[in-house]
C-alpha cells in the first residue's frame, strides 16, 4: 500500500475512533455481495482485509445474508460457504424472511460495524447514516471510504454543543460569587479581649534628685504700690 493511501486509511480510522467510539478488534460486517465479488477475483477475505487495516479484525455475518444466499441456488453455494465460515449475528428475524441489505440495515446502527458490501444502494444508505463506515472493493483492491458529509456534518454539531456547554461552565462560577454565603463571624481572640495593662509613668524627678533641687521657685510678683511703701519706711 502506498504511504499516502495508507496515511488516509489511518486518518479515517482514527476518525471514527475518537468521535464514534471504535475499538480494535474491528467488527466487519459483511453481505454476500461483499463474498461473492472476493471469490469472482481469487481474493481471500481474511488476509487481505486484516492486512489493509493492519489491525485485529472481526468478520461477521447475519443468518439473513445466508438464508439470502441460499435461496440463490447452486451457482451461489461458493459465496454460501464463504459467508458461513464467519462468525453469525444471531438477529432477530429468523422467522421473518427479509433481504440480507434489510437486515444489515436494522443491524449496523446498534453496533460499531464496518459494513462490507458492493451493494451500491447499501453503500448509499450508510453514506446517509451518520457514524457508519463503508467498505468495498474497487476491483482487487479494498477501499474504507471517507466519513461521508453526513458523519462530518454530526460530528460538527456535536462540537459545537460542547464548545457551548464549556462557555456556560465558564460562566458559572462568576455568577455563583454573587450568590456565595456569608462567612460566620469568628470568635474574637480571648487575649485580644483583656485590658491593657497601663505601664507606670516614671518620675523623672525621683530618678534625679539635683533637678529637683535645682527646680526654682514659683516668683512672686509685688504689687507696686507695695514697693513705694517700702521705700518709704525705710
Amino acid at each position: 500500500m502506498k504511504v499516502k493511501r495508507r496515511n488516509k486509511l489511518l486518518k479515517y480510522l482514527e476518525f471514527y475512533k475518537l468521535n464514534y467510539g471504535f475499538r480494535q478488534p474491528y467488527q466487519v460486517l459483511i453481505d454476500a455481495t461483499f463474498c461473492h465479488h472476493a471469490l469472482s477475483k481469487k481474493i481471500k477475505i481474511n488476509d487481505q482485509i486484516t492486512n489493509y487495516l493492519d489491525a485485529e479484525v472481526k468478520f461477521i455475518t447475519t443468518r439473513c445474508c445466508i438464508m439470502e444466499t441460499e435461496s440463490l441456488g447452486p451457482a451461489f453455494s461458493k459465496t454460501t460457504f464463504v459467508l458461513k465460515s464467519f462468525a453469525i449475528h444471531r438477529c432477530s428475524h429468523s422467522e421473518d424472511k427479509i433481504s440480507g441489505s434489510q437486515c444489515i440495515k436494522s443491524l449496523a446502527p446498534q453496533s460499531r460495524y464496518i459494513v462490507a458490501t458492493q451493494d451500491k444502494s447499501l453503500q448509499n444508505w450508510c453514506r446517509r447514516h451518520p457514524g457508519q463506515p463503508v467498505l468495498y472493493f474497487h476491483g482487487v483492491t479494498p477501499v474504507f471510504e471517507a466519513p461521508s458529509d453526513a458523519t462530518k456534518t454530526s460530528v460538527n454539531i456535536q462540537m459545537e454543543k460542547q464548545l457551548n456547554n464549556l462557555g456556560t461552565l465558564k460562566v458559572e462560577p462568576k455568577e455563583a460569587q454573587s450568590v456565595k454565603k456569608k462567612r460566620k463571624k469568628k470568635n474574637p481572640n480571648p487575649l485580644s479581649c483583656l485590658k491593657k495593662k497601663r505601664k507606670p509613668q516614671l518620675n523623672p524627678t525621683a530618678n534625679n534628685p539635683e533637678k529637683s533641687e535645682k527646680k526654682k521657685r514659683p516668683r512672686i510678683k509685688i504689687p507696686q504700690h507695695v514697693k513705694e511703701e517700702l521705700k518709704l519706711s525705710s
